[in-house]
């Protein structure tokens, strides 16, 4: 459930994180590590694509805990996610010159009791 007060703080969980990625009606599974600290966010993973960095930043603003990243695939191009984190799933779409579409993610240990499909 979201924060709803500025003073309640969702905990970002450090750790490998699952989901997926939308693009032209599809899903796409994509796993991570993110490591939260001090209102950066950095990490790597893998998709259907391949191996991919990410770095990025997290913060709480009105009660809403907000998080955003460039992922830039190795030796190749990058895209920006921007979301927003319920305690539980991160929410938001990534853009890649212009073209926007959604993704989710979650602690791994949620994701898999959840589903990511």
């Amino acid at each position: 459930m979201p924060a709803t007060n500025p003073g309640s703080f969702i905990r970002f969980v450090s750790g490998r994180w699952l989901g997926y990625y939308e693009q032209m009606r599809q899903r796409f599974p994509q796993e991570q590590t993110m490591e939260f600290a001090d209102g950066m966010v950095r990490g790597d993973g893998l998709d259907m694509i391949g191996t991919f960095k990410i770095e990025g930043q997290y913060r709480h603003d009105g009660g809403i805990a907000r998080v955003g990243w460039i992922k830039t695939y190795d030796g190749g191009h990058s895209v920006l996610y921007m979301g927003t984190f319920d305690g539980r799933w991160i929410l938001g779409e990534w853009e890649l010159s212009g073209h926007t579409d959604g993704f989710g993610f979650a602690p791994e240990h949620i994701a898999r009791v959840e589903g990511s499909s």
